[in-house]
């Protein structure tokens, strides 16, 4: 007889939460747009991404997903499509822009201590802290991504609280005037502050497809997964963009902003108890994102061994918990040894670098579709033909190509290697397995 354990199924709120927790999780690290972009491009940045980035995304991930509920998502739609070689080559790219943005988590866990208790802590101590929080994250999932739900709906309410808070002690505090101007940064070019403010935006809304690698563990997949999708990205616009605002007007020394800066603009607007309020309630966003991103990594990782593109030892799935245990194992070690070599803004560049070619993939999986199988059932689908479909397929598509053009050439040449690093992988397993 089956345990309810092994046989429970992550419901429609739960989904919500985890999904808010993956894909948003609030303002907190957002604050180094302000440097890099300047405020008016990082406000105008985040709400121009949120329109034309977002939503197209949210829209051809949810009719894939309705399409195509299969394990391992987006990996398992590439290889449906594609076949077994490039689907491989695909879903690498996806895990590897996975494992850097799960990387920035524990990283910011650290920088948001330190920058509120401990400013003058050393690097081994930081990255001591950011490995706690790593390998609490995998106990955390090994115990079952129902585990993780119940954490992501609690954690998801205490990360709402302070924001809201923060928004209505904060809201009169906004100073329009400030974004008459562009207020570029010094050491940048208009350009070069464009691309970052894309940067930002394109990682604060994106990932869409990241929680359908468990769409056999999610209950109705094809009617639930768009509706979530749709909810967090309305949720995302308001944690991101208001509070953004009200920590440009409130503290205009924009230069000098770091990762943590909305703790000291909290400190600012409720004193001493609030502060630490936001605070923690950061560091239990960025917890509750190492947690939910692990869930995608574990099962794309899975779902490739499976297929006997990785060694099969990944394959193992606990015996009382149903997961795969030496999946996630493997996704601790990596995220150790990332976690201590890189820093915040060459995680999130190279990642977002790597990611721009899997959302390129997934517009074309998704186009490729409708052309091949114009008659698949199709819970949630785009109306409007083609008239519709074109626009929100070239939009996204140019933004993506603009920012791959443009990245910083120093993170380029860092990620040339690992943008191929899918060929290697696929031929030295070709050979052992022989």
């Amino acid at each position: 007889m089956t345990s309810p354990r092994n046989t429970s199924r992550l419901r429609f709120w739960p989904m919500v939460a985890i999904m808010y927790v993956l894909l948003c999780g609030g303002p907190y690290g957002i604050e180094e747009i302000v440097p890099q972009s300047g405020p008016t491009l990082a406000v105008f940045g985040m709400i121009f991404m949120a329109i034309f980035w977002g939503l197209p995304n949210i829209l051809q991930t949810a009719e894939l997903a309705s399409a195509l509920p299969l394990q391992g998502g987006a990996y398992s739609w590439y290889r449906e499509s594609w076949g077994s070689f490039w689907g491989f080559q695909f879903g690498w790219l996806e895990w590897l822009s996975w494992i850097f943005e799960t990387a920035l988590y524990p990283t910011l866990v650290a920088i948001y201590f330190t920058h509120f208790l401990w400013p003058d802590a050393g690097h081994l101590t930081v990255w001591l802290m950011s490995l706690s929080v790593i390998w609490f994250s995998i106990w955390l999932n090994i115990r079952g991504i129902e585990t993780v739900g119940k954490w992501s709906t609690f954690m998801s309410w205490f990360q709402v609280l302070p924001v809201i808070c923060f928004i209505i002690i904060g809201i009169r505090h906004i100073d329009f005037s400030i974004f008459s101007q562009w207020h570029i940064p010094d050491n940048s070019t208009s350009k070069e502050a464009l691309v970052m403010a894309l940067i930002f935006g394109l990682w604060n809304y994106s990932g869409y497809a990241g929680l359908a690698a468990a769409a056999e563990e999610i209950d109705d997949t094809p009617k639930t997964y768009p509706k979530a999708l749709l909810i967090t990205l309305v949720i995302a616009m308001c944690a991101y963009i208001v509070p953004l605002m009200i920590g440009i007007s409130v503290d205009q020394n924009w230069a000098n902003w770091d990762e943590a800066q909305f703790n000291s603009v909290a400190l600012v607007l409720g004193g001493g108890a609030f502060a630490w309020w936001f605070m923690i309630a950061a560091q239990s966003s960025n917890f509750g994102l190492i947690n939910s991103e692990l869930i995608v990594l574990s099962r794309l990782m899975g779902s490739m061994a499976k297929d006997g593109h990785l060694p099969k030892f990944i394959t193992k799935i606990h015996s009382q918990y149903k997961t795969p245990v030496n999946a996630l194992l493997l996704q601790g070690i990596i995220l150790s040894i990332m976690t201590f070599g890189m820093g915040f803004v060459d995680l999130l560049v190279v990642g977002t670098w790597l990611s721009i070619p899997t959302y390129l993939i997934g517009f074309a999986v998704f186009v490729s579709l409708r052309l091949k199988q114009p008659d698949l059932n199709r819970p949630f689908k785009i109306q409007g033909g083609w008239a519709v479909i074109i626009p929100i397929v070239a939009i996204p598509c140019g933004i993506a190509i603009f920012i791959f053009i443009n990245t910083p050439k120093e993170y380029f040449l860092e990620s040339i290697p690992l943008l191929f690093s899918g060929l290697l992988i696929y031929t030295l397993q070709k050979v052992f397995s022989k």
